[in-house]
Parts: C-alpha cells; structure tokens; sequence
C-alpha cells in the first residue's frame, strides 16, 4: 500500500492541470507539437511531428513530462480519499473555483480486512489499504467484522461518515 501510494502520490504531482484551455499552461513541448498541425506543407508538417513526438518521448522516459489517463488520475483521487487537507486539489486533480464538482468522490464503498478496539473505538483497515479511526462517542449496533462491506460518505466541514453493513455512520478519519 505505501508503494502504491507514493506512486499515486507522484503521479498527482506530475499531472498536469486539466485548465490548459483558459491560460494555456500546457507543457512547451505538447504544445509545439499541436503546433504541427497548424503547417500546410506535408513535408514540413511531418518533419515538425518528428522531431517534437521524439523530444516528447525522450521528456517523457526522463520522467520530466508525465502523461497520464482519466482512469490513472481517478485511481489517485480514490486513493488520497479522506485525508483531512485537500490533497488532491493542491495536486492538480481540480480545484479550479469554475469547474464544476462531477469527478469529486463523494463515497466509497469497499471492505474490512482488519478490526480493532483502540482507546479512542474503532480502528478498520479496509481492503484499498487505507486505515481509519473513529472521532465520536456513537457505536455500531453490531461489531465490524472483517469482510464486511464499508460505505464511507464525505460529510460536511471536513468529516467523513462510516457505515459497515449498512448500519447507522458513524463518524471518522483517515489516518493513513
């Protein structure tokens, strides 16, 4: 899991922004590649996407350009999901103040592999790797078991809510 989330961790900070069309922002090398399109002369035309496709591959091999799909990024999102600061906006993943929220995760759903009774109540660590500890007094009616389905909602200034099998939330935080 830490491998994975390093990884997801450094792929969000190498994404570029998905706002290119309002500030053009885009990386220099991409856009001297679109640029190509724009020449008449096919010869000129052919030469240009040459040249800027092999200094983009040898960006990309250096790891100085990464490029990366909706299914990569989602993937990150879901990983960063209930980290108390918004990590993945300061990453690049939105944030823009004009775009709109769709590809914000609001839930996940996943499940148990491990459960505990720690001092401040439940502690579950779930199957994508992420582990969270309740931060308020109510309890489930019945005791979280491992294998057991796990709902976990945004809720509103920054809490997340829990429901294991469908019971009532109850409320926690992610702590890894």
């Amino acid at each position: 899991m830490y491998k994975g989330f390093l990884a997801a961790l450094t792929a969000a900070l190498l994404v570029s922004q998905p706002s290119f069309a309002k500030d053009d922002s885009r990386p220099d090398l991409y856009r001297k590649l679109m640029d190509c399109r724009a020449m008449s002369n096919p010869d000129e035309r052919l030469a240009c996407y040459d040249e800027q496709t092999a200094a983009l591959d040898e960006a990309t091999q250096k790891r100085e350009i990464v490029i990366s799909d909706k299914k990569a990024i989602d993937t990150a999102r879901r990983g960063l999901f209930g980290f108390a600061a918004p990590i993945g906006k300061l990453m690049g993943f939105g944030g823009n103040d004009d775009e709109d929220d769709s590809d914000e995760i609001k839930e996940i759903e996943t499940s148990v592999s491990s459960v505990r009774r720690s001092g401040s109540g439940w502690l579950l660590k779930l199957e994508d790797g992420s582990t969270w500890e309740q931060n308020d007094t109510r309890d489930f009616v019945l005791s979280p078991k491992v294998g057991n389905t796990v709902r976990i909602k945004r809720g509103v200034l920054g809490t997340y809510l829990v429901s294991v099998q469908g019971q009532r939330s109850i409320k926690m935080r992610r702590i890894n």
